[in-house]
């Protein structure tokens, strides 16, 4: 059985015991302060001394932080400045291949020569075409050897939705390319053209991809049956008279492109009754 550790026990009835009991009975107030006041001196030294040793082992710990954390930034610095002096020396350069993939923003590519082309105010002494700076003399016209006639003033209906001064050119301008396809006598077509698939496998256009040949569809010049009119075989449909013929076309044309404003019809009315005063197509197939 292991024996009991000696020790101080004021609870034992020792003489040890009784003398450290008496000894503190007849302490006076003063001496109990001062005890106590040396008590917790002791104790703040002691515990001043481990602060003192853990603050130097965390400041330790800080600067070898502090030291990696230079070093991994000047090592970053130093690589972003030679990167960027390398696009610098690119952008400089006379080439300016494959620039972009060296693109920095602080670079002010802008202000090059090669890209500032500056105002188109050069004009040809030949047609008097306004050019840029760095074009060739002889690009337009070459030195005056080709000559194009000026173009013509278009009738009135279309002058006038082209101008401004039709009360409608609002909406003529706002589906000018709408209006366009309205009086299209051909479809595009193409050998292949290529969709994009989504994840989903669904079919989509970005941008039209074509393989092949590009050609113009015609098609027939009436409608198969049951069957309503498109492009070029709506010039061909008749009616009673001139006046329902016209409405029909206009209905045809609106209906195909989803026109069913009272203006837009006005304009389509107006811009068919053109086409066939002045095209000279129509008119050889009248």
């Amino acid at each position: 059985m292991p024996t009991k550790r000696k020790g101080a026990n004021l609870s034992r009835d020792t003489n040890k015991s009784r003398s450290i009991r008496n000894r503190r009975a007849q302490r006076t107030e003063e001496q109990v302060q001062e005890e106590d006041t040396g008590a917790r001196v002791r104790m703040a030294q002691l515990r001043q001394e481990q602060l003192d040793d853990t603050r130097a082992e965390r400041n330790e710990v800080m600067r070898i932080e502090q030291r990696q954390s230079h070093r991994f930034t000047v090592n970053r610095r130093r690589a972003n400045d030679q990167q960027r002096q390398q696009a610098h020396r690119a952008f400089v350069a006379t080439s300016f291949l494959r620039l972009a993939f060296q693109y920095e923003s602080d670079i002010e590519y802008y202000a090059h020569s090669k890209v500032v082309i500056g105002a188109m105010d050069k004009e040809c002494p030949y047609c008097h075409a306004l050019k840029f700076k760095n074009e060739p003399a002889g690009m337009c016209c070459v030195s005056g050897k080709v000559q194009l006639p000026e173009i013509e003033t278009p009738p009135e209906t279309l002058n006038g939705l082209l101008i401004g001064t039709d009360p409608d050119f609002n909406v003529f301008l706002k589906s000018i390319r709408t209006f366009n396809s309205c009086f299209q006598m051909t479809s595009f077509g193409a050998t292949e053209i290529v969709q994009n698939t989504n994840a989903n496998g669904q079919q989509y256009n970005s941008t039209i991809k074509i393989r092949g040949q590009v050609y113009h569809k015609i098609g027939s010049l009436l409608p198969m049956p049951n069957e309503p009119h498109e492009f070029l075989q709506i010039y061909f449909m008749g009616g009673e008279d001139s006046g329902s013929a016209l409405a029909n076309r206009v209905d045809a044309r609106c209906g195909y492109n989803n026109l069913d404003s009272f203006f837009a019809r006005r304009i389509v009315s107006e811009l068919d009754a053109l086409l066939n005063e002045h095209n000279e197509l129509l008119k050889i197939s009248d």
